[in-house]
């Protein structure tokens, strides 16, 4: 049944918004009257086409639910109170509308279904949560994933964060610096009749090569890196830097991290484990290990044990495997998997910390040599020219 987002006054004149639920726009004007409310203003509202949550917004909405039930308060107060602390209108009036349909019979996972807000991963811990009777612990669960994932995935990006800007501030100082520097080079050393060393002359071209040609460029190259970006399908990028050393096999363990811990969570919830497989390779998020993780998903599907399966697949490390032979033959895969997560977290971190080590001094040696060139290219013709003064 659609709902109907009104605006009305009740007796007294007192304006009243709100939503209700209803199979046409007659049905809700009558339902309102019922009430005792005149509807002003009364249209379908079916929150369909919104945009997500967000993987920050629904970590704290999350974390705010699940404290929320574990403190008893029933599932519709709940509700209505992240909707009147929610500080965006979008998610606000998608709270509003799964409370409608909470107070018209349906369950959690039903009215949050309808919304296009919430993740699937969030229905199928709703659904585990309420057939098991359990939805607070699952909840609490499922934020305290949200959150460690989120912060894995800040750490990640954190790593790759300080590179880039370092890199990019080395390009345009150094292209600055030519571009202002080579007319005045070139205008000294023409008056002084100085031909220069090599070093100079290589500036002196790289630099009248920006002046001249700099503005089309530039604009140019950044099209033409944008364009290759969308031309290259993400899963061929991705297997090009899971390849690449260092930085390969610290985006392996992110991934393999995020695997884990997800398939876990789902698994200890109650999904079944072919669903489990199939959320968890959604959340992974990986192109270039998506059909082998489908492959999984189909051998378990047809009865394999899940650590057989994963041992086909030939970029999962032995130790993973491992840990789900053991998980299946003690009848514990959820603890295993748990530890395998915890495993990956902290190989994340030391791969993490590898990366920036190693490029720490790379990069500085890099603008060492830059700059000892661009001052040998400066100095070398002024010490030409020093000399035959002396002489």
């Amino acid at each position: 049944m659609p709902l109907y987002e009104y605006r009305a006054h009740d007796a007294a004149g007192k304006e009243k918004k709100g939503y209700v639920d209803a199979p046409s726009s007659s049905a809700a004007y009558q339902r309102l009257k019922e009430q005792g409310l005149f509807p002003s203003k009364l249209q379908e509202n079916s929150g369909q086409g919104a945009r997500g949550i967000g993987d920050e917004g629904l970590a704290h909405l999350v974390t705010q639910l699940a404290s929320l039930l574990k403190s008893g308060i029933p599932v519709d107060e709940a509700l209505e109170s992240l909707a009147i602390s929610e500080g965006n209108a979008t998610v606000q009036s998608g709270l509003q509308r799964v409370r409608v349909r909470l107070r018209e019979g349906q369950t959690l996972a039903g009215a949050l279904g309808q919304e296009d807000l919430f993740p699937g991963i969030l229905l199928r811990m709703v659904e585990a949560g309420e057939e098991s009777g359990k939805l607070p612990g699952i909840l609490q669960k499922f934020a305290d994933y949200l959150q460690r994932d989120l912060q894995n995935r800040q750490a990640l990006t954190g790593a790759l964060t300080y590179p880039v800007i370092l890199i990019s501030i080395s390009i345009l100082l150094l292209g600055g610096l030519l571009y202002f520097l080579t007319p005045v080079l070139k205008e000294m050393y023409g008056s002084l009749g100085i031909d220069p060393p090599v070093f100079t002359k290589v500036m002196l071209w790289t630099g009248g090569w920006m002046v001249d040609y700099g503005g089309y460029a530039l604009p140019a190259l950044i099209l033409l890196a944008l364009g290759v970006f969308r031309w290259i399908p993400a899963g061929v990028r991705q297997a090009v830097t899971l390849r690449l050393p260092l930085w390969g096999p610290m985006l392996l363990a992110a991934l393999l991290e995020r695997w884990c811990s997800t398939l876990a969570m789902l698994h200890g919830a109650g999904v079944p484990l072919v669903r489990a497989l199939q959320l968890s390779r959604e959340i992974m998020q990986s192109p270039s290990l998506d059909d082998g993780l489908q492959q999984l998903e189909r051998s378990v599907e047809r009865g394999d044990g899940i650590s057989n399966s994963v041992a086909r697949l030939a970029w999962m490390p032995p130790l993973l495997q491992q840990f789900l032979r053991t998980g299946e033959r003690t009848g514990d895969l959820e603890a295993m998997l748990y530890s395998a997560s915890q495993y990956y977290e902290r190989e994340l971190e030391r791969r993490r910390s590898l990366v920036l080590r190693f490029l720490e001094p790379v990069l500085i040696t890099a603008m060492g040599i830059v700059v000892g060139f661009l001052v040998l290219a400066v100095l070398l013709p002024l010490s030409d020219v020093s000399a035959r003064l002396n002489i």
